[in-house]
């Protein structure tokens, strides 16, 4: 895994997102799977700027919904369907029934496995998956304990998971579980990115980075994948014994 350490948020924002633009440009139609979150709208900024000052065409690529919990959908405010339609996809020039595949958090979530999947299998699998850490680990809803043998899958939702989402819609929300793109989508992904920043993050990046691989820490499994890279702020590192080679400041 390669470890790119940027000074602040802004720096490591516009470093991912450049990322992403660069492989867009190598491949217009590629798939692409975007969180929703708090760390990613840095991100989703300096795409939407790119978008209308730097010649990056986004007509032809294809977005894929991460995860969503359930029984939510894009009138919650919060949910992953609103932060990324509203921070992100409303802001491109893009299709929205044509390019992007989202999960529907109040449809039957069975059925829903099986639509996100097929659309990801239709393409050839992700081009690229950019993918948050969650405070115990997770990635997507991809709890500790994970099978990483899944694709689509509806998850109980671990304690931590649940304690935290008051952040994202202000009030305690039935979310008992969520849907989410399964771990095998990650490792047969031609690319991955994690992303991670602030202080707060620093012991469990640690873990991620430079503890055993296991999938109590869902995110250490990433570095399996060849092509994956972790994108950090100068905080977020903090605990690491080897920083970058890369480092942005």
């Amino acid at each position: 895994m390669r470890i790119v350490v940027e000074k602040d948020y802004e720096s490591m924002s516009k470093a991912v997102a450049d990322h992403i633009i660069e492989m867009i440009k190598k491949k217009p139609n590629a798939l692409i799977e975007l969180p929703g979150g708090d760390t990613p709208l840095g991100i989703f900024k300096e795409l939407v700027n790119a978008s209308k000052t730097r010649n990056v065409d986004f007509s032809k690529c294809f977005f894929v919904s991460l995860d969503e919990w359930e029984n939510l959908g894009y009138e919650t405010k919060g949910s992953c369907k609103q932060t990324l339609f509203d921070y992100l996809y409303k802001q491109l020039p893009i299709d929205l029934e044509k390019q992007v595949c989202f999960f529907d958090g109040k449809a039957d979530l069975e059925k829903e496995c099986q639509r996100v999947d097929q659309f990801i299998f239709d393409h050839g699998n992700l081009d690229l998956a950019v993918l948050g850490i969650g405070m115990n680990g997770h990635v997507g809803f991809n709890e500790p304990g994970v099978d990483e043998n899944q694709y689509c899958t509806i998850v109980p939702l671990d304690a931590v998971t649940q304690s935290v989402s008051i952040k994202y819609f202000g009030e305690q929300l039935n979310v008992a579980h969520g849907i989410t793109l399964g771990f095998k989508h990650f490792l047969n992904a031609k690319e991955v990115i994690l992303i991670a920043d602030s202080e707060r993050k620093a012991d469990i990046v640690q873990k991620v980075i430079e503890g055993p691989l296991k999938n109590e820490v869902p995110a250490s499994l990433i570095r399996k994948v060849k092509n994956s890279t972790i994108y950090l702020d100068r905080q977020a590192s903090k605990k690491l014994k080897h920083q970058s080679l890369e480092a942005g400041y």
